[in-house]
């Protein structure tokens, strides 16, 4: 097996909470797209990062000093985690009535929403490493989120 191969297989033990990073352009157009790579990276100021594929729809419209929104999926989201993992179906990603579309697009029953504003970007490879300064939270109450391990929703 190749390095490669082998770290693959070692990323695929990690329990990962799933989310989906929504956006909108500059040209008034909604992206979103699943995320299982986020973390937190400071409480002072609060902050986050999330990698994207720089060959992601999403990519380019994240700019320095755009918003945009880390919605954290319950068990209940693992459809619009389908969709929004989906190339084909990108049209699709805003269908669904769970979406509130009136500014920085959100995901109404999300486990968490955590809107940020992008402060740094670093571009690592094949990804870029999109460093966000939370700018609001909203939580749900009971913790239900949504999970994968090795290649499976839990």
């Amino acid at each position: 097996m190749s390095l490669q191969d082998n770290f693959r297989k070692a990323m695929r033990s990690y329990v990962y909470s799933v989310s989906i990073l929504s956006n909108v352009s500059e040209n008034k157009e909604y992206h979103a797209i699943t995320v299982s790579s986020v973390t937190s990276v400071s409480i002072d100021p609060p902050s986050i990062l999330v990698c994207i594929n720089k060959t992601a729809g999403i990519h380019d419209s994240i700019t320095m000093g755009s918003k945009y929104c880390i919605n954290l999926l319950t068990k209940d989201h693992e459809e619009l985690s389908n969709i929004c993992s989906n190339y084909e179906e990108e049209k699709n990603r805003f269908t669904s009535d769970q979406w509130d579309l009136s500014d920085i697009p959100f995901i109404k029953n999300a486990q968490a929403n955590i809107f940020c504003e992008v402060d740094q970007l670093i571009e690592y490879h094949t990804h870029t490493i999109v460093i966000g300064k939370v700018i609001k939270s909203n939580n749900a109450d009971k913790i239900k989120t949504l999970t994968y391990v090795d290649g499976s929703y839990e």
